[in-house]
C-alpha cells in the first residue's frame, strides 16, 4: 500500500498524501511532518463523512475536489478505501487523474490493512469494545441488550449554546458516541436517531444535532434530548433509551424518499 501511494504523491504538484479506509481511519501517510496523524486522519474522517451524503444525493462519488486559497484537496474512491491527495493550486489534474486510476484500481486488489494507532484498552464483556479512530477519538463503549445500544437520558433546553424550543423534538450526541452507534449498526452518518423507551415502548425518529466541541468528553455515552422529546417518550433524567438509525436519514436529510 505504501508502494502505491509513493507512486502518486510522486507526481508533480502534489505535496503528499494518505489513504483511508471507509470509516476515515488512516492507513498509510506521506506527508509532510508539520501534519501529524491525528490531524490527517480528522480529515479522513470528515470527508468520508461527507462522501456518504454525496452518495445519497448523486448515487456515487468516484472523486472529489476541494479548493483553498493556497491548494487543493483530491479525494479519490477505491473501493472500501480513498486516496487524498494535498496538492499546489496549479496541479494539472488531468495528468493527476491517470496515476489515480492506475493506483485506485491497484488498492481495490488490495487485502484490508490496519490502521496507524493501535485499538484502545479492552472494556468490560457487557459493552461494546471500543474501536480507535485515527482521529484519536475512540468509538465509546456502549451498553447493548437484544442486539440495540442504549444511552442514558440527559434532559435539556440549551446546549452548546444552541437554544432548543421546549416543543420540538431533538436530540444531541457527542462525535465519539455517534461514531460508536454508526459503527455498531453498521450504518452510513445519519441526520436523524430513532429512539424507544424500553419501559413502555414509546418510539419517535428525532432530528440529531452532533456535540463538536465536547473536548472532555463529558457527554460520552449520553443523549441530550429536549423536553418535548422527554414528555413523548416517558423519559426522565437518568433514564435509558434504545437508539437505533432509522433509514433514509442520511447526511443530506433525503428521508421518506
Amino acid at each position: 500500500m505504501e508502494t502505491v501511494l509513493r507512486s502518486v504523491v510522486t507526481s508533480p504538484g502534489v505535496i503528499g498524501g494518505m489513504i483511508a479506509d471507509d470509516a476515515g481511519q488512516l492507513l498509510v501517510r506521506s506527508m509532510p511532518d508539520m501534519y501529524d496523524s491525528s490531524q490527517l486522519a480528522r480529515v479522513g474522517t470528515l470527508l468520508m463523512e461527507q462522501q456518504f451524503g454525496l452518495e445519497e444525493a448523486t448515487g456515487g462519488v468516484r472523486q472529489a475536489e476541494i479548493r483553498f486559497e493556497l491548494g487543493k484537496l483530491i479525494a479519490r474512491s477505491a473501493g472500501d478505501r480513498s486516496l487524498v491527495l494535498l496538492c499546489e493550486p496549479g496541479v494539472n489534474l488531468q495528468m493527476l487523474s491517470i496515476a489515480l486510476n492506475v493506483a485506485s484500481k491497484k488498492l481495490e486488489k488490495m487485502p484490508a490493512q490496519p490502521v496507524l494507532q493501535q485499538p484502545a484498552a479492552s472494556q468490560p464483556s457487557q459493552l461494546t469494545p471500543p474501536l480507535q479512530s485515527g482521529t484519536g477519538w475512540t468509538f465509546m463503549p456502549l451498553q447493548v441488550e437484544n442486539g440495540k445500544m442504549l444511552l442514558q437520558v440527559q434532559i435539556v433546553d440549551r446546549t452548546g449554546g444552541t437554544f432548543w424550543s421546549s416543543m420540538e423534538e431533538h436530540v444531541s450526541v457527542n462525535r465519539a458516541t455517534c461514531r460508536s452507534i454508526w459503527r455498531h449498526y453498521s450504518s452510513r452518518p445519519s441526520k436523524k436517531f430513532s429512539l424507544t423507551n424500553p419501559r413502555n415502548s414509546l418510539n419517535s425518529i428525532i432530528s440529531l444535532d452532533i456535540i463538536e466541541d465536547d473536548k472532555e468528553n463529558l457527554f460520552d455515552g449520553r443523549v441530550l434530548i429536549t423536553l418535548a422529546a422527554a414528555e413523548h417518550l416517558q423519559v426522565k433524567d437518568g433514564d435509558r433509551v434504545m437508539v437505533e438509525v432509522p433509514k433514509g436519514t442520511g447526511l443530506f436529510g433525503w428521508e421518506g424518499i
